[in-house]
Order: structure tokens, then C-alpha cells, then sequence
């Protein structure tokens, strides 16, 4: 069941040439060319209206594809997300004035708008043909007729400023948010960065020491290698083997 929300919306609609129009909201799934408002979403804010470019119909859900979408979001998933169809009224908005886009015979003195192009003039005179307007005429087809509406309290008005302004605050903190994230997300690269230094620091002391180490065994064997040798040359002017010990006491005996 299609459920209308008192709220309305007024928007540029390019079919009347640009001419403001009072747009109703309405509870159903959006068709491909029609315009919506995001009331609840992951990544696009709340209040963001955009024009359904594509309808997954299959997921028979709602989910569509939007036209504009924010932050090169456009994917509305219709199971998490939820949006509202803004329907076209026949009331617009013309150089201050309220009117309703009516199908009847003209008026003298009466507004008249041609929905091709904005045309908007005072009419002065008609026939069955044309409708002639100061300093021009236009086929009667091609217009249709405004009757000035006044606002009342009973009919719906449009958006208020403030539920304006909390739409735009919903998407400066949207946006403050990714900027925040960005942020942290440099910060901890600078920490990160921070923490290879101060390792790579330590290796770099941890290298100079163990190459001072190095040098220092170094020093030492070859101190030792020294002491070795010294040793081994005392050795040599100090020992006799068994068979010069032989010779000598033969030489002693005979010596007797």
C-alpha cells in the first residue's frame, strides 16, 4: 500500500522548464526517473534527494542505483537502507506565487504556463486556437492554465528551513567524519613510520657494538696467538729429546 507523508519538497523540475515544483513524499519502491530522498543510509546522508538511475527489480526490495549518490556512493540497498519517493504535484512555484497546474479553458487576466520551455505570461485574449499574451500568442495545446492557490494550515507546506539546516548539519558531520578518518588513518601511518625509525636506529647501534665487539676478539686472539708463539719459542731452547739426552750421557761416559 503507497503511503503518503504530509512533507513536501520544492524542486526545480526541468520537464516545465525549470520551473519550481511542489513534490509530495510517498512510501514505495522508486521507478527508474524519479526523484527521492534518503532517510536512512550507511554512506549517503540523511536528507540527500537524488533521480533513481537503475531498479534492481529482482531483489524486489527497493534496491536501486542513484543518478548523482554522494561520495561516489550510489548503491541504496533496499534491506538496510530506506528512502521515499517524491512525487510531482500539479502546484508550482512562479515569481513568488503558489499556483495549480489546471486542464480548463483560459481566462482573461488569468496565468498561463507552457510546460515546454517555463513560459509563464497574463493572458489578454484566447480563441480556439491560441492564447494570446502581451506581445506574443501561443497554441492553446501547448499551455495550461494556473489557478493561484493560498496556502492554508491544513494544506502541506513546504520543507521547513530548519529541517533544511539539520540536513545540511547531517552531511557537514557526515563529511567531518571522513575527514576525521582520514586523519587517523595518517596519524597511525605516522606512527608507524615513527616506529620503523626508532627500530632502525637500534639496529644501527645494535651493529656499531657488536662491530666494536668484534674488534675487541679480534685484538684478543690475536694478543693470544702472540703469547702462543712466545711460548712455544721458550719451549724449543729449554727441551731435549730423549735421544740428545742418550748422546749426551754416552759422551759423559766416555769422558770418564
Amino acid at each position: 500500500m503507497t503511503k503518503t507523508n504530509e512533507k513536501i519538497h520544492v524542486l526545480a523540475d526541468e520537464s516545465l522548464g525549470g520551473i519550481k515544483r511542489e513534490y509530495v513524499e510517498v512510501d514505495r519502491n522508486a521507478k527508474v526517473g524519479e526523484k527521492i530522498i534518503v532517510t536512512k543510509s550507511i554512506d549517503i546522508p540523511a536528507g540527500h534527494i537524488d533521480t533513481v538511475a537503475y531498479g534492481y527489480d529482482d531483489y524486489n526490495d527497493g534496491s536501486i542505483d542513484l543518478s548523482e549518490g554522494f561520495d561516489n556512493e550510489i548503491f541504496l540497498d533496499g534491506n538496510l537502507e530506506e528512502y521515499r519517493v517524491l512525487e510531482p504535484t500539479n502546484i508550482v512555484h512562479i515569481d513568488g506565487g503558489r499556483y495549480e497546474m489546471v486542464d480548463r479553458p483560459p481566462e482573461i487576466g488569468g496565468k498561463v504556463l507552457r510546460p515546454s520551455d517555463g513560459f509563464f505570461a497574463e493572458v489578454v485574449d484566447f480563441d480556439i486556437h491560441y492564447v494570446y499574451v502581451p506581445g506574443d500568442r501561443v497554441h492553446a495545446s501547448d499551455i495550461c492554465v494556473l489557478i493561484p492557490v493560498e496556502s492554508s494550515e491544513e494544506e502541506p507546506q513546504p520543507s521547513d528551513p530548519i529541517d533544511v539546516i539539520a540536513n545540511l548539519a547531517t552531511r557537514v558531520a557526515e563529511l567531518e567524519r571522513k575527514v576525521s578518518g582520514f586523519e587517523t588513518t595518517i596519524e597511525r601511518h605516522e606512527y608507524v613510520n615513527d616506529r620503523h625509525k626508532d627500530e632502525i636506529d637500534t639496529l644501527h647501534k645494535d651493529s656499531r657494538r657488536h662491530g666494536e665487539e668484534l674488534e675487541a676478539l679480534n685484538y684478543a686472539a690475536k694478543e693470544t696467538d702472540g703469547k702462543m708463539a712466545h711460548l712455544e719459542a721458550d719451549s724449543d731452547m729449554r727441551l731435549f729429546t730423549a735421544e740428545e739426552v742418550a748422546a749426551l750421557l754416552d759422551e759423559m761416559r766416555k769422558r770418564r
